[in-house]
């Protein structure tokens, strides 16, 4: 860290020897000729933004001569992303097209390919502050369920993990400010440590993100990235607040951000508490036993959460450097019957519905990320780099397991992973149609356990990767993308036995492996005209297995069955064909997006014939089937369709279709954990009001329908189809003169049905899934010049 910030004080020690120029302009709307006043312009490589006058100017002043990337939008008009290469004061005449579809207004720049959507050749969708907020649920992950393509993996209603394509685990990479989230993610009841209320604007790219991401972006990548510092020298913040009917959640988030001169900061805490949630069911059954739900309440799904990020850094006119320091810290309760055998006697009422009971998880995830983007000569450099500690523990009953209470008590698995990662894109623009990047990407893990039970050895694991993108655009109509990579990466895992005087048992042997890859990619996106866009793009594609895979070797309370792995694994590839349509008009929109991969080497978690009574000496006979970690040829197709349409500019239609299929080449069976097909469905109308207090109101439905899932592999419950009817309105409040605040109001679930979720971790148990919910949140900004 202190050669960075060296660097970066010698690049302001000299910026007063560099030249400066201003960049000028005009937005205009493209149909009337007329001026766009209150239209934002911002420049990508600096962070800034600016607001066009009455006249619909903007100015920036004191830049240095470079290339940039600008972005300009304005509600009800198509979103503009453009290079400029400005070597000397410059003035821009800029046109905006009107449209009445929201997702149009969305700046959509991917921060990596620094390209606009058409001339992106993979799937994207670009989701801002507003839309989070109005799709708000339980977690961060469930927020994104309702986009085409994504699903998530869930256990009960405070833990869950993204799904991209039917891919979940170390095949989809979550970067949070640049940095790759690393949270023991292969467990499968294993959440994402995200706050809810950070993320300012997040970035799905869906399909293989290894190219520019690491090898474990197989089947997708998802970028969050912070919420906007102000421009203008004054404070700002807003306080959010969330109540949530079923299980009385209550969740509040107060941020405070400014600027100063070229300082700027941003503070941010957070909390949920909730407590057992509410199923339309009194009873289930599992392995032929008839259990109670006492009260229709699912007892200890209990939880609370305490978050908090702190943001300081400098923005100057050779780019910027933030550091971002963030906790992450959750104790959410298991269903009491998830853990061992469920029965009756404990499933009784314990005079508490927001306890928190073993058996638990705790998780506290520590992030410290620096960012900068800096001018060199005239091309920019990207520096992510990023220090976590994800400590989890996982606490039950060991007399339950017929074992004795170790050191600390209740502990059973105590994971204790820590990582060190750096990434770094120099962009070589040669011109304003031929970008060139090249990048550096470097990461090491080590992990320690404790706890009463064995289940992941202590290890050691680094990756280093290297890659060039080229991107070249012609005829503007068509644009090329390709790319290679190279990788080296090690895994160090020690061995570790257990032994009694009479029995003994060596969970794993020494491990010591290196790996080296190389893949490639090439895209190609047509646009003949601004409607249409056809866009194809080929993959090869690698994953290195992970240490739990090698090594795992215990019982996995969490999610009913014995891990094993297996250290003669070897690495995954795969090549992945990508093809996507989209038409769009001023009120209508339609985007196909089918694709199709093939893996050699697939690496999943398959249930074998025996039991871990017979296989660990040290564990008693409820112990459970073992699954062990093995690799088969599969094949994955699919397809995404969105929709949407504004017969009139008040009345807005959106429809989302995704279907997944995939096959193991060798069992000849379905892969496990495969999302059934569903499609969703919204209409809404909006209006402006006259009022004292309240302005813009929308009201609007929305019906899901998930289809019957009964491609499964062995051991595996097939799960029936369901349909779910929910509602929403919401509005903005007048709270001054120039404040305006939000209000909204949802309903999810709205009719109580009884459904299962195939992704869930409670489906084993044959338990429903949440019942009717009503959520109310609100939002009051404030500003202080």
């Amino acid at each position: 860290m202190k050669y960075v910030f060296g660097l970066i004080v010698g690049l302001m020690i000299q910026t007063a020897g560099w030249s400066q120029v201003q960049l000028t302009g005009v937005v205009y709307d493209t149909e009337n000729k007329e001026p766009l006043p209150g239209a934002i312009v911002s420049i990508h490589e600096l962070d800034v933004t600016k607001v066009t006058d009455i006249d619909g100017k903007f100015l920036f002043e004191g830049i240095r001569p470079a290339t940039y990337h600008l972005h300009i939008s304005y509600m009800g008009f198509k979103a503009r992303t453009m290079v400029k290469s400005v070597r000397q004061n410059e003035n821009l005449t800029i046109y905006l097209e009107s449209t009445t579809l929201e997702l149009s207004e969305i700046v959509v720049e991917s921060n990596h390919y620094k390209t606009g959507p058409k001339e992106q050749t993979l799937a994207m969708e670009i989701l801002d502050a507003e839309f989070l907020a109005k799709n708000r649920k339980g977690t961060f992950v469930n927020s994104l369920e309702d986009i085409p393509g994504i699903s998530a993996i869930n256990t009960g209603v405070g833990i869950s993990k993204p799904v991209i394509r039917g891919m979940s685990f170390n095949r989809v990479i979550v970067n949070d400010k640049g940095v790759k989230q690393e949270g023991q993610q292969w467990g499968t009841d294993h959440g994402l440590e995200i706050d809810m209320f950070e993320p300012g604007r997040v970035e799905v790219i869906k399909g293989p993100g290894s190219l520019m991401y690491g090898s474990d972006g197989l089947g997708g990548v998802i970028n969050i990235f912070p919420p906007a510092i102000p421009q203008d020298k004054e404070i700002e913040g807003s306080i959010q607040g969330i109540y949530k009917s079923n299980n009385h959640l209550f969740g509040t988030s107060t941020v405070v951000q400014g600027k100063k001169n070229d300082w700027v900061y941003r503070g941010r805490f957070s909390t949920q508490d909730f407590g057992d949630y509410k199923v339309p069911a009194d009873q289930f059954t599992y392995n032929g036993y008839t259990l109670p739900i006492y009260n229709e309440r699912l007892k200890n799904t209990a939880g609370k959460e305490r978050n908090f990020t702190l943001m300081s850094g400098i923005k100057k006119n050779w780019g910027y450097s933030t550091l971002t320091v963030s906790n992450f810290n959750q104790r959410a309760g298991l269903f009491v019957g998830a853990v061992g055998i469920p029965r009756s006697y404990q499933l009784e009422h314990d005079g508490s519905y927001r306890n928190i009971d073993i058996p638990y998880q705790k998780t506290n995830h520590l992030k410290v990320a620096s960012n900068s983007n800096i001018l060199i000569g005239k091309r920019w450099l990207e520096m992510d780099w990023g220090y976590q500690r994800n400590q989890r523990e996982e606490h039950s009953d060991p007399t339950a397991h017929g074992q004795e209470e170790g050191p600390d008590g209740t502990l059973e698995h105590g994971l204790d992973l820590q990582t060190l990662s750096v990434n770094s894109r120099y962009f070589w623009q040669a011109s304003e149609s031929h970008t060139r990047i090249i990048g550096l990407q470097g990461q090491y893990q080590w992990h320690d356990w404790d706890g009463f039970a064995f289940l992941l050895p202590e290890f050691r694991s680094s990756n280093f990767g290297l890659f060039l993108y080229e991107e070249y655009s012609w005829a503007k109509r068509f644009t090329a993308t390709g790319g290679m990579r190279v990788d080296y990466a090690i895994r160090d895992i020690t061995d570790y036995s257990e032994s009694d005087g009479t029995d003994f048992f060596q969970y794993n042997e020494d491990i010591n492996r290196t790996y080296f890859n190389v893949s490639g990619a090439l895209g190609l996106s047509y646009y003949p005209s601004e409607q249409l866009n056809l866009k194809t793009n080929l993959g090869t594609s690698y994953r290195v297995p992970s240490p739990n895979e090698l090594s795992i070797n215990g019982l996995h309370h969490g999610t009913f069955r014995y891990e094993l792995g297996d250290s003669n694994l070897t690495t995954e590839r795969g090549v992945q064909f990508d093809f996507s349509l989209s038409y769009q008009e001023r009120d209508f929109s339609l985007v196909v997006t089918p694709f199709t991969s093939y893996f050699k080497d697939f690496i999943y978690l398959a249930a074998t014939t025996q039991f871990s009574s017979g296989f660990n000496p040290f564990l008693p006979a409820e112990s459970g089937q073992i699954y062990q970690y093995r690799q088969n040829d599969a094949f994955f197709a699919g397809t995404e369709i969105a929709m949407e349409y504004h017969p009139i500019e008040a009345l807005h239609w959106r429809a989302a279709y995704e279907f997944v299929y995939n096959y193991n080449l060798d069992t000849k069976l379905p892969l496990p954990f495969t999302p059934p097909g569903s499609l969703y469905t919204e209409l809404e109308y909006g209006f402006e009001i006259n009022h004292s207090f309240f302005e813009d109101i929308h009201l609007g439905t929305n019906v899901k329908w998930v289809f019957d899932q009964n491609r499964v592999d062995r051991n595996e419950n097939t799960t029936p189809g369901y349909w779910l009817l929910g509602m929403n309105v919401g509005m903005g409040l007048r709270l001054g003169e120039n404040t305006i605040g939000q209000l909204a109001f949802s309903a999810q679930n709205l009719l109580d049905k009884k459904y299962f979720n195939h992704l869930s971790r409670y489906r084993l148990l044959n338990l429903p899934e949440q019942g009717r919910n009503f959520v109310i949140s609100f939002q009051i900004p404030f500003a202080i010049k």
